[in-house]
């Protein structure tokens, strides 16, 4: 499992110096203290049992001897352990991470509730990236720290391999957004350019002089590390700033085409009443015909076209004789239709 704590730093050569020295010592006294190891912890493994219980073993001996957290956060102590754990399952069990958890679960059982108090938020797999800033700086930091133990023979070598491995670092890194390690590396640079047999010493001319960070390093320690995280709350504001116009935006459109569509609407409306009204205008003129014989409006319709009774009168004349002569003419069909009766009932 991966993680990271916001409040976490690299360990400065001091933090680590001192915390080598410690493990160093610890690592002989866990003999007594396998008789007492939950081996549930384990689970179904059974490969390198031994050895995991004795990484185990040395976390939990690791962190008792700091007797309150103040001592282990001033002395970075879970940075420093949680390191050697990473570097234990890289180097001896070819990164396989359900090893990692084992310890996890280690720290979290009911028997080590102290050191689970200290450390259990910190302990975590690393992504490599991290992984590797941390162990080129300790590295860094044990060059250093046998050139200033040795104080014989060809200590000169060990301080110019010590400025080759930061420079090496500055090389591999020209563009650092990481304000801890930034700080780690500016630390390390003071304290090593202030150190006397470094700078006016025997060794001053026999040791490359150490390059100087990077830009986007200095910009980051121009600032105080509490700006740094108030900017990325910044910058976090400002996308959801720019999310909530977004929203804002949308909404106008949705009501600009709500307003469009409202409006064909009731041009639609408009367009279809003309229409209307002169269908129905059509449909009471048909009533009022309809009632054109049988009503008192029908009766002055009559006497309004007096004018016109002459043509009138002339058209009934010719229907009645039409209506005659059609009755003549019917009247002997009846006769002659009889006689052909009388003629085939013979």
């Amino acid at each position: 499992m991966e993680g990271s704590c916001l409040d976490e730093r690299f360990d400065s050569f001091g933090d680590y110096s001192s915390n080598y020295d410690l493990f160093k010592q610890i690592q002989s006294e866990i003999g007594e203290d396998y008789e007492t190891f939950p081996y549930s912890v384990l689970g179904e493994k059974n490969e390198n049992e031994n050895f995991i219980t004795s990484d185990c073993l040395k976390l939990r001996k690791y962190l008792i001897n700091f007797n309150t957290k103040e001592n282990c956060i001033k002395r970075n102590c879970c940075q420093y352990i949680n390191y050697f754990l990473n570097d234990m399952v890289r180097k001896n069990y070819s990164s396989d991470s359900s090893i990692f958890d084992i310890y996890i679960t280690y720290m979290n059982h009911d028997s080590n509730n102290y050191i689970k108090s200290l450390c259990a938020s910190e302990i975590n797999y690393m992504d490599q990236n991290k992984y590797k800033k941390i162990k080129k700086l300790y590295n860094m930091y044990q060059l250093y720290k046998i050139f200033i133990s040795t104080k014989r023979g060809t200590y000169c070598l060990k301080a110019n391999s010590c400025a080759i491995a930061y420079n090496n670092i500055i090389t591999e890194y020209p563009i650092l957004d990481d304000a801890k390690f930034c700080k780690a590396l500016k630390d390390f640079k003071n304290e090593f350019e202030a150190n006397v047999d470094i700078s006016t010493g025997e060794c001053h001319s026999k040791i490359q002089n150490l390059l100087p960070y990077t830009n986007s390093c200095k910009e980051f320690l121009e600032k105080p590390m509490g700006n740094i995280a108030s900017s990325e709350q910044q910058t976090a504001g400002l996308v959801l700033q720019v999310a909530s116009e977004i929203s804002d935006q949308q909404k106008a459109e949705q009501n600009v085409r709500s307003m469009a569509d409202n409006s064909t609407s009731f041009s639609s409306t408009v367009t279809t009443l003309p229409i209307s009204l002169i269908s129905s205008g059509f449909g009471v003129l048909l009533i009022f015909l309809s009632f054109y014989k049988f009503t008192p409006l029908g009766h002055w319709l009559r006497l309004r076209t007096h004018g016109f009774e002459g043509i009138s009168e002339n058209l009934d004349g010719e229907n009645y004789e039409m209506k005659h002569n059609n009755s003549e003419y019917n009247d002997e069909n009846i006769e002659y239709n009889e006689y052909n009766i009388s003629y085939n009932s013979l």
